[in-house]
């Protein structure tokens, strides 16, 4: 670079380090601003937290005093006054649950002694609030309710207040118009206890996790209290929120700041998105880029006088600029000589992909009409038999069955005809579990032949979709087919079909307890002619075909690894959208294969 350009780019070098800078200086004044604020709402809502606690932790000591709530101490049992008189409580004091429990930790009266879900009988003895109350302490505890599933905190008392405990006085407060006000400031703000689980937030899906991942010992203690329930405690962040002043949740970085809340061991967290301590970045850089774009127009404007001066020079060399004229052309019609034999190239791989797709829709006939005839072949023979016996009645329906599995393959070989087609396919509206049912009759000899049972699972109330019946049961007998052989091998080789509707979508999973399908493997399992069938045969179209099928339909077909053993293939369907809702009970039919 000249030392011309270099005194040029000196102002825009400054003009780029004054921006820094600033830009430093202002981020620093925001960050101020930004943590002063962060301070006064910490503090309003731990004064807010305390205040809460305050107001209902005289309720434990009034209820342990009063011989009407402890009455049921005294006789052992529950009673209806002393339910009454806590249900008053309750009422008056806004308080959400009131409750009395004995030294075992069992509940002798609540004040929702008439409710379905009432707390009386049922012993809460190993919650940690009930132990401190039950050594003449104070207990204090926030968690998720075992028997009502609502979280609140709760605060508990000895009773008798002096002497030796026979019980405790509890109080649930409610805390969760407290997290509603937070959610509606607009203000992203929430609260850990002792062990870092979030157990409130103005963002609900933060709710019930961690600042870090916990270490078994916690999580052990976590359980056996039933503190959070069932809830997975998983970390909001890859990175622990302790103490530093940036963390990042959920791909969004934030500025954040805590506050510990005195008496109940709790930390309170405010988080400001990064965004407002950059306010003043955008401005400053829109400037500084300004000026650097007029510098540049001024630069321009003297460079283009320049220009003019050497224009004569340009036309001087015009000539030089012909004579490559002269050898672009040469090259372009290389180039198209060139274009034309590639194009040649072509057309004559066109051919051989014409000639590919022949033989692939070939081998598809011989392997989609194989299963009808191996189903045909079990009839012929089961006829002959029952002839031989003469029992006419059973050969009979057995001739029904033949003649209907050949109508089948006249009508499958229509539709191999249409799977180059997908368009000409007759759409019509169906309930699906006649298609699975029929799908099952054609396999049925695959699995006496090989001893696997087959377990299926349909629901109630039909499964209205509008398809091609046939092209699903060409899936269906593909799936089943192969998950009869995948199970073969094993001992008590078992396929599991299971129909269900959900969200306005038909899913059909079909399990098998085989070997399974390998990792590597898994991506090329739907690729034509792949199989996995390496001393049966396979031919690797089934699930080439049955994945085009299915797309043709305007559904999916994919597969996934079973635990612990084999391989699962959920098929999709789209399902008529008349608010129709599966039964929960469904029906099992089991098919053992013959001994």
């Amino acid at each position: 670079m000249s030392k011309s350009w270099l005194y040029l780019a000196i102002p825009p070098l400054l003009l780029i380090a004054a921006a820094f800078v600033l830009i430093q200086l202002f981020m620093d004044l925001d960050e101020d601003s930004v943590d002063r604020k962060a301070a006064e709402r910490l503090t309003l809502y731990r004064q807010t937290i305390l205040g809460e606690y305050q107001k209902y932790r005289y309720l434990p000591y009034m209820i342990a005093r009063d011989p009407r709530a402890t009455f049921a101490l005294q006789s052992g049992r529950p009673i209806e006054s002393a339910n009454r008189f806590l249900q008053e409580m309750a009422d008056n004091s806004g308080a959400d649950l009131l409750y009395v429990m004995n030294e075992d930790g069992t509940t002798l009266a609540a004040s929702n002694w008439q409710d379905e879900l009432s707390l009386v009988g049922q012993n809460y003895g190993f919650r940690p609030y009930f132990k401190s109350a039950i050594k003449g302490e104070e207990g204090q505890f926030f968690a998720i309710g075992a028997t009502l599933g609502e979280p609140g905190l709760f605060l508990a008392r000895p009773t008798p207040v002096s002497g030796k405990p026979i019980g405790a006085a509890v109080v649930k407060v409610d805390m969760r118009p407290l997290e509603a006000a937070w959610a509606e400031g607009g203000e992203t703000v929430f609260a850990s206890d002792e062990n870092g689980v979030i157990f409130l937030s103005s963002r609900p899906e933060w709710r019930y996790r961690t600042l870090s991942e916990l270490p078994p010992g916690v999580r052990q203690t976590i359980n056996t209290t039933r503190q959070y329930a069932s809830q997975s405690l998983l970390p909001v962040s890859d990175q622990p929120v302790i103490s530093s002043e940036l963390v990042t949740i959920d791909g969004n970085m934030f500025r954040h700041k805590s506050a510990e809340v005195g008496l109940l061991g709790w930390t309170l967290h405010f988080l400001v998105p990064m965004e407002e301590t950059r306010k003043s970045v955008l401005p400053i850089w829109a400037v500084t880029i300004t000026l650097c774009l007029v510098y540049v127009v001024i630069l321009l404007v003297l460079r283009g006088r320049r220009l003019r001066k050497t224009s004569v020079q340009l036309r001087q060399e015009s000539a030089d600029l012909k004579e490559l004229n002269t050898r672009l052309v040469g090259e372009i019609q290389e180039r198209r000589r060139i274009e034309r034999e590639l194009l040649e190239a072509q057309r004559g791989l066109a051919r051989s992909n014409r000639l590919a797709a022949v033989g692939e829709m070939s081998a598809a006939v011989v392997h989609e009409l194989s299963q009808p005839l191996s189903a045909l072949r079990m009839f012929v023979a089961g006829t002959r038999k029952f002839l031989d016996k003469g029992d006419t009645g059973t050969a009979v329906e057995n001739l029904k069955e033949i003649d209907g599995i050949q109508l089948r393959m006249a009508n499958l070989t229509q539709e191999l005809k249409r799977f180059a087609r997908p368009g000409e396919s007759r759409i019509e509206k169906i309930d699906l579990r006649e298609s699975i049912r029929t799908a099952e009759k054609i396999v049925r000899p695959r699995f006496e032949e090989t001893g696997v049972f087959l377990k299926m699972e349909l629901p109630d109330t039909a499964l209205e979709t509008e398809t091609a019946p046939l092209r699903v049961e060409q899936i269906l007998v593909n799936l089943l087919r192969n998950g009869a052989d995948a199970a073969a091998a094993e001992g008590e080789g078992q396929v599991r079909l299971i129909a269900q509707l959900i969200d306005n979508e038909i899913r059909l999973e079909i399990s098998d307890n085989g070997p399974g399908i390998p990792e590597d493997l898994r991506e090329r399992i739907f690729d034509p002619f792949f199989s996995t069938k390496t001393s049966s045969g396979g031919m690797g179209l089934g699930l080439a075909i049955s994945m085009r099928l299915a797309e043709d339909l305007g559904g999916s077909l994919s597969v996934r690894t079973e635990t612990p053993k084999g391989a699962v293939f959920e098929l999709t369907l789209p399902a008529i959208e008349s608010g129709m809702r599966p039964s929960s009970q469904t029906q099992d039919m089991d098919n053992e294969a013959a001994e």
